[in-house]
């Protein structure tokens, strides 16, 4: 009897561990926030397009514009000149943590290097390495695995934009699986109990 549930319990456990792999796999889906369906030029990025809250500080548009080249066509974003301009950290949210894997950058590359400030929580996380924009868009990555709500974009505004925001979400173990693991650390602490009475009986 002890053999079979012991035998039942390293099954689960095995049975939880694949499917959570499976979930992460699933989970772990990048998202690529494009701005390419958005119509129109020189107009506010809507809040919570891309799940994102971009607080009136980002503009797109779609038109040709040396070196502002897009990743993907036609449209890339930039802060709003209302409330950046020159030397900027522009922030846009998202509503639950995420993990921000970073975007594609272009412009001038006589000013400012641009780079990503990641918060949670109101509180600096990490800050991603620098890089000098050309006119070809060239992905800068986060550099940060762990999860933010806040990403800040430092560069010099006016002469960077930014393109194809791409993030991803957590994996979250299934409740089946988490259940599964708390029985097979229930059975070994009644495992342990019962070892230890057997052993107090036999003395």
């Amino acid at each position: 009897m002890k053999t079979y549930h012991v035998l039942q319990a390293t099954l689960t456990l095995a049975t939880c561990t694949l499917s959570a792999l499976a979930i992460s796999t699933s989970a772990n889906a990048s998202t690529v926030v494009t701005f390419d369906d958005l119509t129109g030029d020189n107009l506010l990025v809507p809040d919570g397009y891309g799940g994102i809250r971009w607080d009136n500080n980002w503009i797109y548009y779609g038109f040709e514009q040396f070196p502002y080249t897009p990743e993907s066509i036609p449209n890339r974003i930039y802060g709003n000149y209302d409330k950046w301009n020159g030397p900027s950290s522009i922030p846009f949210y998202f509503a639950s943590p995420v993990i921000f894997d970073g975007g594609y950058i272009a412009g001038y590359d006589f000013f400012l290097p641009a780079s990503f400030s990641l918060y949670n929580g109101g509180t600096l996380q990490a800050t991603s390495a620098s890089l000098t924009p050309s006119s070809t868009p060239t992905f800068l990555s986060s550099g940060y695995t762990g999860l933010v709500d806040e990403v800040r974009v430092n560069w010099y505004n006016g002469s960077t934009v930014l393109d194809n925001v791409t993030y991803h979400t957590a994996a979250v173990p299934e409740p089946a699986c988490l259940i599964g693991l708390l029985g097979l650390g229930a059975f070994g602490i009644t495992s342990k109990f019962n070892r230890k009475q057997k052993q107090q009986v036999d003395c």
